[in-house]
């Protein structure tokens, strides 16, 4: 007598959130942020499920970002590159997953005469 042959069904595809889900995750995200700094621009990518947090251009943005690593358990990187106005900065970034969506906090910070 041969085994019964089982099968698993495949799990149905999730379908992506849509602005509003996206807006009340958002909205949850900063309800876990009190306290730490505030981006000056969000942008919420439906068609890519992820949200960008931009901080300012200026060198308090190093301390924000890392306490935004800091409290999402993320690693701070940067890397010195050319800002969206063509002027060198340093491009500072956070990356985590909250339930699901990548989250990206950066910021360009102008490098002064000294070089950093």
């Amino acid at each position: 007598m041969g085994s019964p042959v089982t099968s698993t069904p495949a799990l149905a595809d999730i379908p992506p959130c849509s602005t509003r889900e996206l807006a009340v995750g958002l909205t949850d995200l900063f309800s876990k942020a009190d306290g730490l700094p505030q981006p000056t621009l969000v942008i919420i990518y439906q068609s890519t499920q992820h949200f960008s947090l931009q901080f300012a251009k200026s060198a308090a943005s190093y301390r924000a970002l890392a306490a935004w690593a800091q409290r999402f358990g993320a690693v701070l990187a940067s890397e010195d590159r050319d800002d969206p106005q063509g002027q060198l900065c340093r491009y500072v970034c956070v990356t985590f997953d909250w339930f699901g969506v990548e989250v990206q906090a950066y910021a360009y910070i102008p490098v002064d005469t000294t070089g950093s």
